[in-house]
């Protein structure tokens, strides 16, 4: 078999994406993206139903936020420090966190998951956070569907406009992704640059005295 021939791993590509996307959201190192991405790639060349590759990652996404929301909102992180490698992975899940922030919007959680790391901050950060469950399942699924949708239908598109062959289409399509994710990330710091200056340099806007008070 062709280890370079995305086309022979049809049979198991829907279930290794799943596994991917689900451990994803713990490991952000993990090439979820590209997997996703080759999903749509397959199903352009007719390798993998569409609606399948979309259905495949939209759960895998969702599955993989509900279990890391409840490791942190029901404290149990204490498990994976009993592990070395557990350890390790609380390490780099906070770490995120703290480059995000950690008061979460339901907004957030579905903006975050297009930066990179970002949805293993916003994940983490909701459950610190403590947020209700039904709103934090329905951002979540919204949040998987939109980034699934986007990820599918760019590798679609791209095999469908350039003819390269799968695993190039799949790779290029992985690069405009990060390309993408990154402008955004470079715009939000920018954003948020300019408004901590905004702040620092008017402070009484930020602060707004007391209204004093007459005998």
């Amino acid at each position: 078999m062709d280890l370079t021939d995305l086309g022979a791993w049809s049979p198991l590509f829907h279930p290794l994406t799943f596994i991917v996307v689900v451990v994803d959201v713990f490991i952000p190192a993990v090439p979820s993206e590209f997997l996703v991405i080759a999903s749509g790639t397959m199903a352009s060349e007719g390798t993998l139903l569409l609606p399948i590759a979309l259905l495949t990652a939209t759960l895998g996404s969702w599955l993989g936020d509900i279990i890391l929301y409840l490791l942190f909102r029901n404290r149990l992180t204490s498990w994976l420090d009993k592990f070395r490698w557990g350890r390790a992975i609380h390490r780099s899940i906070r770490t995120a966190v703290e480059k995000a922030g950690k008061s979460p919007t339901y907004a957030g959680l579905i903006a975050l998951r297009f930066l990179p790391a970002g949805r293993t901050a916003g994940v983490a950060a909701a459950g610190i956070a403590d947020l209700p469950l039904r709103p934090f399942l329905a951002c979540a699924a919204v949040g998987g569907i939109l980034w699934s949708c986007w990820l599918v239908m760019l590798g679609y598109v791209t095999d469908a406009t350039t003819g390269f062959p799968l695993w190039v289409s799949a790779l290029l399509g992985m690069g405009i992704g990060t390309l993408v994710g990154l402008v955004i990330a470079a715009f939000l710091a920018l954003k948020q640059r300019r408004k901590g200056k905004t702040t620092d340099e008017h402070p009484d806007a930020a602060h707004p005295p007391a209204a004093s008070q007459t005998d």
